[in-house]
């Protein structure tokens, strides 16, 4: 048996350096903004390349997280500043979680882990990602950081379960067809996603059980109000316990 030589510290290096600018390509033949900005605005600004330090040394960006990532490098967050600003004008004082108490990040991790049943949310929604964006996938920088999280997680602290998840995310995403998930979910996941969906398009500072029962009507699912009252005494969600009859409009 032949002993394998050690790889020097300059050849892997070497190699490392060969795999990264292999990758930056890919990414800018995906991504066109990507080679604009490193040829152009990282080249000719000072402050972008000084934005682009910081990120380096903190970790993040700065502005909203939902900004787009050349924006806030370049310092032009402020147009986006100024659409949220309007946006919140226009909602309601209690707007900070007007969904029965909740905010609407915390409502929509509710939906994505009844999306998700009984499969691991972090490795559902890498699969439902990476098959939506197709062969883009593998030069995404965000959804690299995410499989490169996922397979840390794996492999560093030994969660082979994980991928065990990861293989069910990808049959059901990839195999079932809509009209069928109903069947897949299983009548109560399917109700509850619905239910929250509704509260989601409907802001309220508490939720009439029969409002929610009459939506839920129209897809032809029923549910008790004992259904409903576990529902959101689970999830934090107020309910509009008062008494009476709707008003008639």
């Amino acid at each position: 048996m032949t002993a394998t030589t050690p790889e020097s510290p300059a050849r892997t290096t070497e190699r490392r350096s060969r795999a990264f600018v292999r990758l930056l390509a890919d990414m800018c033949r995906q991504f066109p903004d990507l080679r604009v900005w490193l040829t152009e605005d990282f080249v000719r600004d000072p402050r972008v390349r000084a934005n682009f330090l910081a990120v380096i040394e903190r970790g993040d960006l700065d502005g909203d997280a939902t900004a787009d990532g050349f924006a806030a490098l370049a310092g032009e967050l402020e147009g986006w500043a100024q659409e949220k600003r309007r946006l919140k004008a226009q909602l309601p004082a209690h707007a900070t979680c007007p969904y029965g108490g909740l905010s609407w990040d915390e409502m929509e991790a509710l939906i994505r882990q009844y999306q998700a049943r009984t499969i691991d949310l972090t490795a559902f929604l890498l699969a439902r990602d990476w098959l939506r964006s197709g062969s883009a996938a593998k030069a995404s920088p965000r959804l690299l950081r995410s499989g490169a999280e996922f397979l840390d997680q794996v492999i560093r602290n030994g969660d082979t379960r994980a991928l065990a998840h990861l293989g069910k995310a990808v049959v059901l995403l990839s195999t079932v067809e809509p009209g069928r998930l109903r069947t897949v979910f299983g009548y109560t996941d399917w109700w509850k996603l619905h239910a929250l969906l509704f509260m989601l398009r409907h802001p309220r500072e508490a939720y009439r059980t029969r409002d929610v029962r009459a939506h839920l009507a129209t897809f032809g699912l029923r549910i008790s109000s004992l259904d409903f009252r576990r529902l959101c005494k689970r999830h934090r969600i107020r309910r509009d316990e008062r008494a009476g009859r709707p008003r008639k409009k």
